[in-house]
């Protein structure tokens, strides 16, 4: 299922697989002057490649290597003969993707295919834009953002998902995502386009949100472990049930990843994290 959404300049193509005429997750990719970023999961591939061609895509860029975001780049590759732009650290994880993904990835998005890229430069350049290339590690750490300046435009991938995040992915890194977030936050954008929240206007300020919530529930966590509690007893006083995302998930989201990942790197990074570094 593909429902697209039209933003001016810049069109949103927000997708699912569904069950039994129901969307399971959503995510998206988006497109403008002949640049897609992002190729979507690979069991989206017959719709995608309809899309592709009805677009007229000439490039594309890849945000990260995750398979609903990268999962047609061998469909780009082999229909297209286009070679997406991509981090140097993302090209030997599209060369050999995880073929063995867990249960709720290949049902949500299916398995990738091997595919090249192309190294991406400082900068990417359209005959109408220009956008700014910039290291945003945390939620991968091949993570880019993309940066219109002369529009206020921020394409942030999975770096901003929401402003509250009730969970954590297993392999995340919330110190490497706080400074991302302040990065994007110093350029103060006035929208940020995430890939499945779609066009957040105020995106300066919704970058700042996420970073506060971020470092506050850093202090929180070690304030706690420095109690002596355990992990699992840490994860219990944050508040709010994640009972069903690791149940789903066989673990893969949960909140007691945030703990671990907020000790696994030492000191939490200071309070009032949302200022501009």
């Amino acid at each position: 299922m593909i429902h697209p959404v039209d933003y001016g300049d810049v069109r949103y193509f927000r997708m699912a697989r569904t069950y039994w005429g129901r969307a399971f997750y959503w995510t998206g990719v988006y497109y403008l002057d002949g640049l897609l970023i992002d190729s979507g999961p690979p069991n989206l591939a017959r719709s995608i490649a309809q899309l592709i061609r009805e677009l007229g895509v000439r490039d594309a860029v890849t945000t990260h290597h995750h398979e609903d975001h990268s999962g047609n780049n061998r469909l780009l590759q082999d229909s297209f003969g286009i070679l997406p732009l991509a981090h140097a650290a993302s090209l030997p994880l599209l060369a050999r993707p995880d073929v063995t993904p867990l249960a709720y990835r290949r049902a949500i998005w299916g398995v990738p295919r091997s595919s090249e890229a192309r190294l991406v430069g400082s900068s990417i350049e359209t005959p109408r834009f220009r956008f700014e290339v910039i290291e945003t590690p945390g939620h991968a750490l091949d993570h880019i953002a993309l940066f219109e300046s002369s529009r206020g435009w921020m394409f942030t991938g999975d770096l901003y998902l929401a402003p509250r995040l009730k969970v954590l992915r297993a392999d995340e890194d919330v110190h490497a995502l706080i400074g991302s977030l302040r990065r994007l936050a110093a350029f103060d954008p006035e929208v940020i386009f995430c890939q499945h929240r779609g066009r957040v206007e105020k995106g300066g300020a919704a970058l700042r949100q996420k970073l506060d919530f971020l470092t506050e529930l850093g202090e929180r966590v070690r304030s706690l472990h420095q109690r002596g509690l355990p992990e699992a007893e840490i994860a219990k006083r944050l508040g709010g049930s994640d009972f069903f995302w690791r149940l789903g998930t066989a673990g893969d989201f949960s909140k007691q990843n945030f703990v671990r990942s907020f000790l696994r790197g030492g000191a939490v990074p200071p309070l009032h994290g949302s200022a501009i570094l």
